[in-house]
């Protein structure tokens, strides 16, 4: 599909886009790689929004592999980059991909090929986004309805870099955006739309883990998914985790809970 003249998108979850040999997020399962290849040529270039397996599984062979600067060792190493991504290494993993190795990394603010590099962290730490005549590829800098309906809150590793990050998608102002899980976003009303939801659903996440205390930090992704309905699955589990941690990051750093020698997370009720 081509959104505009020369951009072309290679629908999935997550999505693809294409220029010339320039390559974002080839995303899941390896055999995407044999589609890209033919779209982008032998020799592609890849892009990388974040080091998340389910993005780089389909990287070609022989493709010069660029990561977001500081995520660089969770994209060559398959072990790093499942730690991180759930808090505990398992081989059970969904989504593995594989040991890659990388050719250089991108900084916000870089001009890489007919990309310029937008820094959207939260999800990740490095997070970034690569804008084209109008387009904005915003990888999971923001989610579809249907993904935060089915997994209960975004997953997110610092909340006010996420909510940062939705604002800065919604003053670029672009024509079209595209990102990772969900239908190309064509008009500032629907790009509204999902900032809006994607933000009411990590103030719930927020509410969710403060009104749940006390209590230890499984407890409260456990209590946040039954609330919400999401996923039960424990890899699930494992990914709300780590929104919960980031949820707990946020009120530590406001003083709002602490972290008493039992394992449990407590209100501080000397902020009020």
């Amino acid at each position: 599909m081509e959104l505009k003249r020369g951009v072309k998108l290679l629908r999935g979850s997550p999505n693809t886009l294409i220029v010339e040999k320039y390559v974002v997020d080839p995303g899941q399962p390896a055999e995407r790689a044999g589609d890209i290849v033919a779209e982008a040529g032998p020799s592609p270039v890849v892009l990388l929004t974040h080091f998340h397996a389910d993005h780089l599984t389909a990287v070609p062979d022989g493709a010069a592999v660029y990561a977001p600067w500081g995520e660089e060792l969770f994209v060559q190493s398959t072990r790093a980059r499942l730690f991180f991504t759930h808090g505990v290494y398992t081989e059970g993993a969904i989504y593995k991909g594989r040991d890659l190795n990388v050719a250089g990394v991108v900084k916000p603010g870089d001009k890489v090929g007919p990309f310029e590099v937008v820094p959207l962290p939260g999800h990740t730490l490095g997070h970034v986004g690569y804008y084209v005549d109008g387009v904005l590829y915003a990888g999971d800098a923001l989610f579809g309805e249907k993904v935060l309906e089915k997994y209960g809150v975004p997953y997110l590793m610092d909340v006010d870099m996420f909510l940062s990050s939705l604002d800065k998608i919604e003053a670029l102002e672009p024509e079209v955006l595209v990102f990772g899980h969900g239908p190309v976003a064509g008009s500032r009303k629907r790009i509204r739309e999902l900032v809006e939801a994607n933000r009411s659903s990590v103030e719930r996440a927020v509410r969710l883990v403060e009104s749940a205390l006390p209590a230890d930090l499984t407890t409260l992704a456990i209590k946040v998914l039954k609330e919400t309905g999401g996923e039960r699955g424990w890899e699930n589990v494992l990914l709300t985790m780590t929104t919960v941690r980031a949820v707990l990051s946020k009120l530590s750093r406001e003083g709002r809970v602490y972290l008493d020698e039992s394992g449990a997370w407590i209100k501080n009720y000397n902020d009020r």
